[in-house]
């Protein structure tokens, strides 16, 4: 090989440090690359709460509709008996509100936490004694 030959090869091969160097290099640019991958997916998933529960609602169409017709059949049975049997519709329509406020309460509580979680208010006990 002549000498400038050797001496262009020279300039293009990496001694040891320079080529650890740039594979080091390559590495974070890689895990950047793929951390900012990473933050891109989570944040296009990132929606209000509303549009969250519609998507959940629509995933679980399927179990859902089983208790959509339990709650048909419940109904018109509620309805028949209630026909049948007037003197009942207080007690059972008194049963009805209380089960319902007692919903809403519990909707009320989930609701409250949920927006705690997203706002980064929301600490579990677990969390407390890190």
């Amino acid at each position: 090989m002549s000498e400038q030959a050797q001496s262009i090869n020279k300039n293009f091969t990496l001694n040891t440090e320079n080529k650890h160097q740039f594979i080091l290099s390559r590495n974070l640019q890689s895990l950047r690359l793929y951390k900012n991958e990473v933050v891109d997916r989570y944040t296009r998933k990132v929606s209000s709460i509303p549009a969250a529960l519609v998507e959940l609602k629509w995933q679980n169409r399927k179990a859902l509709y089983s208790f959509q017709v339990k709650e048909e059949v419940y109904g018109s049975v509620l309805c028949q008996l209630l026909a049948s049997n007037p003197e009942l519709k207080e007690k059972v329509m008194a049963r009805i509100e209380a089960h319902y406020q007692q919903f809403r309460t519990h909707e009320a509580q989930t609701l409250e936490v949920s927006r705690k979680l997203v706002d980064g208010q929301f600490k579990t006990s677990s969390a407390l004694g890190s």
